[in-house]
């Protein structure tokens, strides 16, 4: 199957906007992009052009298992209601999943299994995030013609809010009280296997933080520890996942306050159903070793953090917060650059998802076969990922090795990838072995981006250098069409 892992490929198209009205029939001028980045990308290249183009077929034989990962990730957040432009910049547009179904079932013939799977966070009420971005309907209308194509919801519980106060706005507050109420989902249809690392985890590297001190949110927030010691670095795995031949990311653009940005690599949080089992944060501050918080916490503020989430019995929640209006947001469960944790949990996700086999056995080999396409259509920049503003940048960018396409993504965004572990610290053969960062080949289809992206506040360091596609790019204009 003829591949260039190596090759990163940008679509510009200023003033693009995702599609309308669904089921987002071609042609539309989203379906035109993901074409010209399926081109770009060499993908089928000797019948490109024709009726018989078929570029998926470089990744999928006929009768593939596929599974298709979209980003969907929350309509709140905390006391603020996420919805139009706010929700598209967030989460994964139906508009773009259509052209990527099509040319995948087209690949996969009648034999084949196209699953379209998230884990998103815990509070996410998915009917609010998929049904108005027109991922539903996607599905719902493929499927009515015969295709085996599902979503499936891989969280086997969601946390529902019951609320007395919901954001009342009084005295310069929003006022919050309530209760998040576990409720069980059917989940992962194939079930779950748990994947071991071992000493090939990120968490075995000298340099790492105190396994002892390794953390999640307040409700579960030593959950991690027994997961992570000495000999066992373990994350629970849905088989779907384990079971595929094929994967294909189509993760959002945004920054992240806790990771610098969200690209392809951190989109792989959505591939666990235990988040609780994920190191987010080192507690404490870094006088005591710790990266949870910048500085030592005052008591007010302890009492503060703890009423935010506070665990009840049953693993319920109880939820009582009145953050001024207005107010920056403070550093808080490892939200600022100083995060020496979650991109290790994200490598971590990341060697799963190549390199465990189907009983979820560690293997030295790539076990399925991989394409990314990182939807910065509409982007979010700033206090991202559930904070950001939109961006309507008219952007894809795409390859099959993730460390790649993230380095040129960041550089794309007007950000320095060498100021952002995560995608530092994958590169260099880390992750792949194609993952050289002087031998990437990246072209550009359109006229260069221009905008540069706002960093968190929280990531000062991304604001001190100016990376404008630092990498070698070619620009050659917009492709033949279809």
């Amino acid at each position: 199957m003829a591949v260039h892992p190596e090759r990163v490929v940008t679509v510009a198209r200023p003033g693009l906007g995702y599609a309308l009205t669904a089921p987002y029939d071609a042609p539309n001028p989203v379906y035109e992009a993901v074409e010209a980045m399926f081109r770009r990308l060499g993908l089928d290249a000797g019948r490109a052009g024709t009726p018989e183009w078929n570029p998926l077929g470089d990744l999928i034989s006929p009768g593939d298992r596929v599974v298709i990962k979209p980003n969907l990730v929350s309509s709140k957040n905390l006391e603020q209601k996420i919805t139009g432009d706010r929700l598209a910049a967030s989460s994964t547009h139906g508009s773009l999943l259509r052209p990527v179904l099509d040319y995948a079932l087209r690949a996969a013939g009648s034999r084949g299994q196209i699953r379209v799977i998230d884990s998103p966070v815990e509070g996410c009420e998915i009917e609010k995030v998929a049904g108005p971005l027109g991922i539903f309907a996607v599905i719902d209308h493929l499927k009515s013609r015969g295709h085996d194509v599902e979503f499936i919801d891989l969280r086997y519980f969601r946390v529902a809010p019951v609320f007395a106060l919901d954001d009342v706005q009084r005295f310069g507050r929003s006022w919050n009280l309530g209760l998040l109420l576990r409720r069980r989902l059917p989940g992962d249809p194939r079930g779950y296997r748990v994947v071991d690392l071992g000493r090939s985890s990120s968490f075995a590297d000298a340099s790492a933080p105190s396994l002892r001190a390794l953390r999640f949110h307040r409700s579960h927030y030593a959950t991690p520890v027994p997961h992570h010691t000495e000999q066992r670095n373990e994350y629970s795995i849905p088989r779907t996942l384990l079971e595929a031949d094929v994967v294909i990311n189509i993760p959002k653009m945004k920054t992240h306050k806790k990771t610098g940005v969200t690209l392809a690599l951190k989109s792989v949080i959505g591939l666990t159903n235990e988040k609780y089992w994920l190191p987010h944060f080192t507690e404490g501050d870094p006088s005591v070793g710790g990266d949870e918080f910048d500085r030592p916490q005052h008591l007010s503020e302890e009492v503060e953090n703890k009423l935010s989430r506070f665990p009840l019995p049953g693993d319920h929640s109880l939820v009582a917060r009145a953050p001024r209006l207005g107010r920056p947001s403070k550093i808080i469960d490892g939200s600022w650059e100083g995060n020496n944790t979650l991109w290790r949990t994200i490598l971590d996700l990341n060697r799963v998802l190549f390199f465990a086999d189907r009983e979820g056995q560690i293997r030295g080999e790539p076990q399925r076969r991989y394409l990314t396409l990182v939807d910065g259509i509409v982007a979010g920049e700033g206090e991202g990922p559930l904070g950001a503003t939109p961006v309507h940048a008219g952007l894809l960018v795409g390859g099959f090795d993730p460390s790649l396409v993230d380095a040129v993504c960041a550089g794309v965004m007007g950000l320095d990838p060498a100021q952002i572990p995560l995608i530092r610290e994958a590169l260099g053969g880390v992750l792949l072995p194609s993952g050289d960062i002087a031998r990437v080949e990246h072209l550009v289809d359109g006229p260069p981006p221009t905008h540069r992206f706002k960093p968190p506040r929280s990531w000062p360091s991304l604001l001190s250098v100016a990376a404008r596609v630092p990498l070698a790019a070619t620009s050659p204009g917009p492709s033949t069409p279809r």
